[in-house]
């Protein structure tokens, strides 16, 4: 029975170490490289969830998606930015107050 258990709990704290859950967020302002001014109405969606949203009129925008799983990427998130006119792209694991400049 001894090592039955000892498997077991071993097992257990492997999944335990091994997984992660929890927020990964990207928070901060998409400007127009050209004149350095916010862009409104930028469509922001994060790639591994099903969050989206537009930037406001100073250009901020805020995603989080939840994170959960045993796979070492689990602490990702890739949001796409898009907007008419201009040059669509996305970005990984952007940072806190992230500065982002879209072209045309």
């Amino acid at each position: 029975m001894k090592p039955f258990l000892i498997i077991l709990l071993t097992f257990l704290i492997a999944i335990f170490i091994t997984s992660c859950e929890g927020y990964r967020c990207g928070t901060g302002m998409v400007l127009d490289k050209a004149t350095n001014k916010p862009l409104d109405s930028v469509h922001c969606e994060v790639l591994t969830g099903v969050q989206a949203m537009y930037t406001d009129s100073t250009g901020k925008f805020d995603l989080c998606n939840r994170i959960s799983g045993c796979v070492p990427d689990c602490l990702d998130i890739t949001i796409k930015f898009s907007k008419n006119g201009y040059k669509s792209f996305s970005i990984t694991n952007p940072g806190d107050e992230s500065i982002i400049y879209m072209e045309r």
